[in-house]
């Protein structure tokens, strides 16, 4: 690659990742103000939540049963120049993630008591996680609303209004959490506990997701309408559904492999379950910098592939490799040697800081993988074959990750550390088994 190309790419990949990663640094500042506020309540209140957040999170992964689809045909088509086929995948992908957010949020609400019983924590946890829970939950539609809205703008190359968007919600949630958890006596606002933390959390979402939907319908660039949105188009939704399914079936394999693992966990004791929320927290520091990396790459290989310019991908993948490998170094340089320091943020209890900086060590230690685990899952993504990345990722969670866990906790009776090496050991096998099915080359050639 010559230096003037380098360049090029390497000012494409920042101009697009820094606006998502400052976008993801803020949702992770709404999720970190979250826990450490809850975390003041005590340490049921922090279990409890924790069992919430990761049904959450399986149900945010539904999203991209859409998302898949649209990113791949929104910056393919961005890349073509077709503006019609933008718009109208577009519009299509708006109708799904509207549709599917009512109807799952729905359901999931009046069975929230029966999926936070799963766990089997105790009962007080338990109770305290349907409080957060049950009012989470109705945010849902906003959230499947926000994350497509956010994603078409990011396909089409504008990263900077979700940015945006998402750092006025995260600091709108900042100013909500203590005032809705502990109370304003001066305004007559009662102390919510859990309750309070989840109602700020929707209250945020509300006005966030309803401002970046108004935002992309006034995007003169997407040129989409109104009048179009609700009026399905079969055969596009078919494209999408086509292109995402498997992205979906992958997104829901992860965090279904988490809801497993945290009964696992559970089964260690409920400071376990606190660490474990804790150390994630400060993990999601690197997946943070991933995910800009992911959107940038997806975006730029999907509008190469568009171009049929093959080198471009090439560069692409390659750089992200470089970009990936240094920050990661980075972090594990400063965060294994500081791991007790950053779980003692949160809580003073010693078993609990414990178990938490054992799974930062291990977890860490095994990062270097996450590089071209997200590299080249981005590529797939870009090109609409996302078929690879779905199949590793469900032999590496539930083979290499809820297996372990399962044999070293119930057979041979081991110790929380067992279970954070299983989560290192998934992380490897997805390294691994994604940069060997790159290298074959026929995803470059997927048709969408």
């Amino acid at each position: 690659m010559e230096l003037k190309e380098e360049i090029g790419i390497v000012k494409r990949i920042l101009t697009l990742s820094l606006p998502v990663m400052m976008g993801e640094i803020m949702f992770s500042i709404l999720s970190f103000v979250d826990r450490y506020f809850i975390a003041k309540l005590g340490i049921n209140e922090a279990a409890g939540s924790s069992l919430s957040s990761t049904i959450i999170w399986v149900l945010i992964t539904v999203s991209t049963l859409i998302t898949g689809g649209t990113i791949a045909l929104v910056s393919r088509k961005t890349g073509e120049k077709n503006e019609k086929e933008v718009a109208k995948s577009a519009e299509q992908s708006i109708l799904l993630a509207i549709s599917l957010g009512l109807i799952i949020g729905a359901i999931t609400y009046f069975f929230s008591t029966d999926l936070i019983g799963f766990f089997n924590a105790e009962k007080t946890v338990e109770d305290l996680g349907n409080q957060y829970f049950s009012i989470l939950i109705l945010g849902y539609p906003l959230i499947m609303l926000g994350s497509t809205s956010g994603v078409i703008f990011q396909s089409s190359g504008n990263t900077k209004t979700p940015m945006f968007i998402f750092t006025f919600m995260s600091i709108l949630n900042i100013f909500l959490d203590p005032v809705l958890i502990f109370g304003f006596d001066l305004l007559s606002i009662p102390a919510l506990g859990v309750r309070g933390a989840a109602l700020a959390t929707v209250i945020a979402e509300l006005i966030a997701c309803s401002w970046l939907a108004i935002l992309l319908y006034r995007d003169k660039n997407l040129n989409l309408s109104w009048f179009k949105t609700f009026i399905p188009d079969f055969n596009m939704i078919k494209r999408i559904l086509k292109i995402g399914v498997w992205s979906g079936m992958n997104s829901l394999s992860r965090p279904l492999s988490a809801i497993f693992l945290q009964k696992i966990i559970t089964f260690h004791g409920t400071y376990c379950v606190a660490a474990f929320s804790f150390g994630v927290q400060w993990i999601s520091i690197i997946f943070i910098f991933m995910q800009g990396m992911r959107v940038a790459i997806s975006t730029l290989v999907g509008q190469f592939l568009g171009q049929n310019n093959i080198k471009g991908v090439h560069d692409t993948t390659r750089t992200g490799l470089q970009f990936g490998a240094v920050f990661t170094l980075i972090i594990m340089a400063i965060g294994i040697p500081l791991s007790k320091l950053a779980i003692g943020i949160f809580t003073t209890d010693q078993a609990v800081i414990d178990a938490g900086s054992g799974y930062l060590i291990i977890v860490l230690l095994g990062m270097i993988f996450n590089v071209p685990m997200t590299v080249y899952a981005a590529a797939f993504n870009g090109a609409g074959d996302t078929a690879p990345p779905t199949i590793i990722a469900f032999i590496a969670n539930w083979l290499g990750k809820v297996g372990f866990a399962v044999v070293t906790t119930y057979y041979l009776y081991l110790g929380i550390n067992w279970i954070w090496f299983g989560i290192t050991l998934s992380i490897i096998i997805e390294g691994v088994g994604l940069s060997i099915w790159f290298r074959r080359g026929k995803w470059m050639h997927k048709t969408v």
